[in-house]
């Protein structure tokens, strides 16, 4: 009897494969260098811009330039209200400055940094409110307060959509 050449099956021996585990596989092919957003870089920038605005506001609640109440009489600023907003506008500012600067040289952290800011403003917005509202009467502040803080909830996130906007793109480049 002839055996079929095409039976499709196969027949031999097989030898055992080693794996070297010294080897290392090296991808030899052409790199194409991605190129990074400019989203990032343009973000980072106004955040750095905010952050310098945010310390100069603080420093300017220091003063009380021609304040007057509905009958023209001047309004005194309590210094509770202008320690607090010159320390959080101070610790604000400056996280936005360094996380803008982080953000200009792609990096994550900045990105985080500014959320931190941005939380931290949403805070100082709800206790100069409270300590500012009382001056416009009593029970004001915690009226001021509570409606600063839903608004602000809005305003913090328009804001830090736009601070992830890097995150969000595919070719951001952010490292």
């Amino acid at each position: 009897m002839e055996e079929e050449q095409n039976s499709g099956t196969l027949e031999g021996t097989t030898e055992p494969t080693v794996v070297d585990a010294g080897r290392v596989f090296v991808n030899t092919g052409p790199n194409y260098p991605v190129q990074k957003n400019g989203a990032a870089k343009v973000i980072g920038i106004f955040t750095i811009i905010f952050g310098v605005l945010a310390i100069l506001g603080g420093l300017f609640s220091l003063t009380d330039w021609g304040a007057t109440d509905i009958n023209g009489l001047p309004i005194t600023t309590p210094v509770e209200y202008k320690i607090s907003q010159l320390i959080f506008s101070l610790a604000a500012g400056s996280m936005m400055i360094v996380g803008g600067y982080k953000m200009t040289n792609y990096e994550k952290m900045g990105i985080w940094i500014i959320f931190a800011a941005l939380a931290l403003n949403y805070v100082r917005g709800i206790i100069t409110s409270l300590l500012m509202g009382d001056t416009a009467g009593e029970g004001m502040g915690m009226l001021s307060a509570s409606l600063g803080g839903i608004c602000g909830i809005f305003c913090m996130a328009i804001c830090g959509v736009i601070v992830a906007i890097p995150l969000m793109l595919a070719d951001g480049g952010m490292e």
